[in-house]
């Protein structure tokens, strides 16, 4: 942010400082990919969620979620990403930083959350009472992942219409319910989030956040270009799980190494992810707004260092 000048929260909501952040990532630390926008929240404020703390250090937190009860579910409408809520400042952040990527041959990577993440949370509920909602109404969750399943595919067309690259499809909750809650109707819905994005000419990066080992064996099944794993996963036992035919993201540390260690523990601990079969080098999750310059740039530095030991690269 000190860099490009470009600075929390107004660059969650001007498409010029979304677009001058997203690419300082690449212009100040050489990051291989321009990403935005930086919460998880576009899709909730576009059904009507409320924000509050809007702070340069910190990223908004909710307010009030769009769904309180049940009967909201039925009212909820499919948000049209050219009106509702940030929306119209993501698409205009993604017109800018188009261009720029295709001319130095760099993914354009926007951030759409997946059906059961959105359902549960992500602002559109309050996971205190979708949680409860999920194991005592399932046909009611099961309606509202549905709309879930709409909302993110009607955004993710006119992120792609505009020359997004690369949808990061962001799972955050799988580890939150069993494997056998998974495998039932969230990962139906989420299968078919990502055969359509794919259908609409994009790469579909899943992410998953906490330790998923217990659901790990089922993400497979989602079909995705690659699955991004979260600091919380070892990455030489998801390598073991996932076997060799699964690309993997991840997952260096964004919240204790990236943050509080020096250069040298960012290249090691890259290192160690490279050596034990990630597939893309990237941190486990968002960059921490506190994150050093110097952090950023060991990381790509690690990458070219010891990229010839990933695994693909020795095939």
């Amino acid at each position: 942010m000190e860099a490009c000048g470009a600075y929390w929260p107004e660059a969650h909501t001007d498409p010029d400082k979304i677009a001058k952040l997203a690419w300082a990532a690449y212009e100040f630390a050489g990051l291989e990919g321009v990403r935005a926008p930086f919460y998880i929240y576009a899709e909730a404020v576009a059904c009507g969620a409320t924000l509050t703390k809007w702070k340069k250090n910190n990223q908004p937190v909710l307010e009030k979620p769009a769904i309180s009860t049940l009967e909201d579910i039925d009212k909820l409408e499919i948000p049209d990403p050219k009106r509702d809520g940030h929306m119209p400042a993501i698409l205009k952040a993604v017109e800018i930083l188009a261009p720029k990527c295709e001319k130095e041959n760099l993914p354009l990577i926007l951030t759409v959350i997946a059906p059961m993440t959105l359902s549960l949370n992500a602002g559109l509920t309050d996971t205190m009472y979708s949680m409860i909602w999920f194991k005592k109404n399932p046909a009611e969750m099961e309606k509202l992942m549905q709309k879930c399943l709409e909302i993110g595919v009607v955004y993710a067309e006119a992120l792609v219409d505009r020359g997004v690259h690369t949808i990061f499809y962001n799972g955050a909750l799988d580890a939150s319910i069993s494997p056998k809650d998974y495998e039932g109707v969230p990962l139906k819905y989420n299968v078919e989030g990502v055969r359509r994005i794919k259908e609409l000419g994009a790469y579909v990066v899943y992410h998953s956040c906490m330790d998923i080992k217990p659901v790990f064996p089922l993400l497979p099944k989602l079909n995705a270009h690659a699955i991004s794993l979260s600091q919380e996963m070892d990455m030489k036992e998801a390598r073991e799980i996932a076997g060799e035919d699964v690309i993997i993201a991840g997952n260096v540390s964004p919240t204790f190494t990236l943050i509080k260690r020096g250069p040298k523990e960012v290249i090691a601990e890259a290192k160690y992810c490279i050596d034990n079969g990630t597939d893309i080098l990237c941190p486990g999750c968002g960059y921490g707004p506190k994150t050093p310059l110097e952090n950023m740039k060991a990381m790509v530095e690690a990458g070219k260092t010891y990229g010839h030991n990933a695994r693909l690269a020795r095939k």
